[in-house]
């Protein structure tokens, strides 16, 4: 079996998924099966992917309201039973500008920081990265700092 031939798992989108959302609209949807792993669906080859290993699928969430994706996919809040907590630290850490921005204003809008206060201190002292987005990792740092 080759490495594209395990990644890639074929089948029908099942119907016993409880939790799940659409991440764009191409399809894609995120779901937690029976066993608790969340998987993402391919609505146009019927491709299943594990969660964990395409975070990068995942981004698109990070543009709606971070409240709307926590309250479609857990009925307890801000949870790391879901792959939100990897998502926003992979975000944080992907290139560009946008994606960080974007995980930065979910930190900003509540979601729990203090799990990624050293991705947050490597943020701060960035000179790779604008100086608006270093003074709010620097913020949000800071904030998260004291409350542990």
């Amino acid at each position: 079996m080759t490495d594209m031939q395990h990644d890639r798992i074929r089948c029908v989108y099942p119907a016993d998924e409880n939790r799940r959302i659409v991440i764009n609209e191409r399809g894609l949807v995120l779901a937690e099966n029976g066993a608790g792993e969340w998987l993402i669906y391919g609505a146009a080859d019927g491709a299943v992917h594990s969660a964990a290993d395409h975070l990068a699928w995942l981004l698109p969430l990070l543009e709606r309201q971070p409240a709307d994706v926590v309250a479609t996919l857990s009925s307890t809040g801000f949870t790391s039973e879901t792959p939100l907590p990897a998502l926003l630290r992979f975000a944080l850490t992907s290139w560009g500008h946008y994606w960080p921005g974007l995980a930065l204003t979910w930190l900003e809008s509540g979601w729990p920081s203090t799990g990624l206060l050293d991705v947050l201190a490597e943020m701060r002292s960035n000179p790779q990265l604008p100086q608006p987005l270093r003074h709010r990792a620097l913020r949000l740092w800071r904030q998260a700092s004291t409350e542990v």
